[in-house]
Parts: C-alpha cells; sequence; structure tokens
C-alpha cells in the first residue's frame, strides 16, 4: 500500500484552511496531519511531524512565511515547502526561492492545479503559477548583470528554456516536443548549469536578464 503524501497548512485564516483542507482531502493519496495559524507553532509541528508538504502563506501574524519555510527546510529537510499566497510580487517570489521554497502558488489558482502543482514538487521539480513567471522581467530590469555576462545556449536549450518561461513542466514540454521527461529534465539541469542558476525560475530571470528570451 503507498504511503499518503503528509502535509501541513499554515494560514492564520481559518476559513482558508478549512478551503484547502477540503480541496486536498478529495484526493485519495493526500492526508492532513496538521494545521496552524501561527508561524512559531508552525515551525514546531513542521519540525515535529516531518510532512511531505507544507503549504505556507507568506503573511502570517507572528512572522513572515519566509521565515517560517527557511526554518522548516533546516529542522525537516525532507519537507517541500510550497508559498501559497495573493501576492504576485517578484521581490517575494525571489526571496522565497532563497528561502527554500519548492513552489510559489497563488491562492486563486484551480482546484486541479493545485494539486498537480504538489504532484510536481513530489517529483523533484519547482512549481509556480505561471502567472509568476511574468514578474520575472520586472525583477531582470531591476537587476542588470555585468556587461560582460555571456551564455551561450544550444538552439534547443533555447527552445525548451522558453517553453519554461511559459510556465510548463517537464512533462508538458516532453509531451510537446516529443520527448522524453528525463531527456527535458536534463536540459533543464544542463541549462541552469550554464546560466549559473540554483533552479528553473532563476534560469528564467537571467535569461531575461540577458535578452536570451
Amino acid at each position: 500500500m503507498t504511503r499518503p503524501v503528509r502535509i501541513v497548512l499554515v494560514d492564520d485564516h481559518q476559513v482558508v484552511r478549512q478551503g484547502l483542507r477540503a480541496i486536498l482531502q478529495q484526493e485519495p493519496h493526500f492526508e492532513i496531519v496538521g494545521e496552524t495559524g501561527d508561524g512559531i507553532h508552525a515551525i514546531t509541528l513542521i519540525s515535529h511531524l516531518k510532512p511531505d508538504i507544507a503549504l505556507v502563506d507568506i503573511r502570517l501574524a507572528d512572522m513572515s512565511g519566509l521565515e517560517v519555510c527557511r526554518h522548516a527546510v533546516e529542522l525537516s529537510p525532507h519537507t517541500r515547502v510550497i508559498i501559497l499566497t495573493a501576492y504576485l510580487d517578484s521581490n517575494l517570489v525571489h526571496q522565497a526561492l532563497r528561502a527554500g521554497a519548492r513552489g510559489y502558488l497563488l491562492k486563486d489558482a484551480e482546484q486541479m492545479a493545485l494539486v498537480e502543482r504538489i504532484y510536481q514538487v513530489l517529483r523533484g521539480e519547482y512549481a509556480f503559477d505561471p502567472r509568476v513567471t511574468h514578474t520575472l522581467a520586472e525583477y531582470a530590469v531591476q537587476h542588470p548583470p555585468p556587461e560582460d555576462d555571456q551564455v551561450l545556449l544550444s538552439p534547443r536549450e533555447l527552445e525548451i528554456l522558453k517553453l519554461v518561461a511559459q510556465g510548463m513542466t517537464n512533462v508538458e514540454i516532453a509531451d510537446m516536443l516529443y520527448l522524453s521527461p528525463a531527456t527535458v529534465k536534463d536540459y533543464v539541469r544542463n541549462i541552469t548549469t550554464k546560466l549559473g542558476a540554483r533552479n528553473r525560475v532563476e534560469a528564467v530571470t537571467k535569461a531575461v536578464r540577458l535578452g536570451l528570451i
């Protein structure tokens, strides 16, 4: 029997937690093992329960959800934190990445999109609302690269990078380009290495800054 995906909900609005619980409990492989609206309690819960996924609001009454994320990934490396917020802000996206988040989703996402993004993170990928990628240009303008910063990508790598920038997953890209997901994953790894990025979102950010896409 497959072990259920254990999830902790962190949001200081009870009605939001109730809505998330109602959505996630419809998925037979998901189990809500804890919830709280308090940041300090969230850190304790995650440290004790070691869930697979922690959905964390970025704005909590007692501390930032980003701070919760930083502590969570340190105390429970197995746990993958997904920021769930109403704020679409390029700086917040990058702060979330630096804090160790594996996803950045907006609260108005459709039910099926939320479930699929959770599975995406469980597969070891980063998961971002497609609308998040549109904020990267703003961040790129605010953080111009050094003039001598040059990166050479192959035509196929550029093609895949443009699809990543549209918010497509490795599986979706593989289906479109008639490649295997493993091949796409290798391409994405090569792209991030060449760009000196830690993940796909940083790769898109740097590519925009360099005028590659």
